[in-house]
């Protein structure tokens, strides 16, 4: 689980500290930081897998406008059944040269470290702590995206495969593509790779087999799934439906459904694939998933991801301005971001003593809440 994040001179976020729950809704006004926060997360994951290097990752105008230190600074802790990972990253700007590099890239377990990498040299160490091999390393890349696991690194290895199943997302679904040419194993930040996602999912067919069967009574009429073969490589994925009486059935692709049934696939599917996987750690990070959806809809899946984060299966970290999640959730797991023009975010828990008997949502729409 995902504890608490640290973020200093990135954007709108300068000295923010963030403490994270099982369940936590962000609320605040637009503009508030709240995207930010998910921003960086998504940023640091992506520099962790390796898919990107500093420069590309990390622009010179990410830096906060009103400050002028050189520096960023990121810390992520994780408790997990090890202990408590605490990851550390650096970003040292030179805006005259038009360059970043990694200053330093850290990774500790209960205190003792995992890896250093400070000034272009890294220092590994075994999984207690005691010191191993020392080399130079590319001052634009994550040295532990570079390290491959092994007998005597397995906490460096459990914290990587941790961090690599954070999924950030913003569900688009006029985005999403109903064929693919291969599989994918994680989603896109809008989902635009859904059917390419479905389709490494589908080889669990129990999990299928469960996902159909729910959202059977959360999309009218449906009745299953389909890959059909549309070239050597390439699979449309069809959902087919069956009218009142059952006695005819029609296949649709992904683009001629609604947006709300895109939206209602997309968010049911990432629960099911955290229930498939209990021994994995599933945090999912969702911003504004009630979008294109109605009311009735939201509610049935809220009661089912909050099930899941009490159960321990999933992480959630959720941001909305819907009136039936906001009500749901905000009482017990609310934060609320406030920001002032070249101010910085500040973060409050919403306090459930200043409600004044009316619901949370009602309270935000009037201006009357503020953490």
């Amino acid at each position: 689980m995902l504890k608490r994040m640290y973020v200093d001179n990135y954007k709108c976020l300068v000295n923010f500290d963030i403490s994270l729950d099982r369940i936590n809704l962000f609320l605040g006004e637009n503009g508030s930081g709240k995207s930010t926060v998910f921003e960086v997360l998504q940023r640091i994951v992506k520099f962790v897998r390796g898919v990107s290097r500093v420069e590309e990752i990390f622009e010179s105008d990410s830096r906060t406008r009103w400050h002028t230190q050189p520096l960023q600074s990121f810390e992520l802790d994780f408790a997990l059944t090890e202990g408590l990972f605490r990851y550390e990253l650096s970003i040292e700007h030179k805006p005259e040269e038009l360059k970043r590099r990694v200053r330093h890239e850290r990774l500790w377990l209960n205190n003792g470290p995992l890896l250093r990498f400070e000034l272009g040299e890294v220092h590994l160490y075994r999984d207690d702590h005691s010191e191993g091999p020392v080399y130079p390393f590319d001052w634009s890349q994550s040295a532990l995206a570079s390290i491959f696991p092994r007998h005597d690194n397995r906490h460096l290895s459990r914290f990587k495969e941790t961090l690599s199943r954070v999924v950030v997302l913003q569900i688009l679904p006029p985005l999403m593509v109903a064929e693919s040419a291969r599989e994918d194993p994680r989603p896109s930040w809008n989902l635009e790779n859904y059917t390419a996602w479905y389709r490494y999912l589908s080889h669990d067919q129990g999990m299928v087999v469960r996902l159909q069967e729910t959202l059977s009574s959360v999309l009218p009429g449906f009745k299953s799934f389909r890959f059909e073969q549309v070239g050597e490589q390439h699979r449309l994925l069809k959902l087919y439906f069956a009218n009142e009486e059952g006695n005819s059935v029609a296949g649709y692709s992904l683009g001629e459904l609604s947006d709300g049934q895109r939206a209602l696939l997309a968010l049911y599917t990432l629960l099911f694939d955290a229930e498939a996987n209990p021994d994995r750690d599933h945090i999912l990070c969702l911003d504004e998933p009630d979008n294109f959806i109605a009311l009735p809809e939201i509610q049935p899946w809220l009661v089912r991801l909050h099930d899941l984060c009490q159960q321990g299966l999933t992480q959630a970290i959720l941001i909305s301005h819907h009136p039936e999640l906001i009500n749901y959730l905000a009482a017990e797991s609310g934060i609320w971001f406030e920001h002032e023009p070249n101010r910085p975010v500040r973060v409050k828990p919403i306090n459930e003593g200043n409600l004044a008997g009316l619901p949370i949502a009602e309270l935000i729409a009037r201006g009357w809440l503020h953490g």
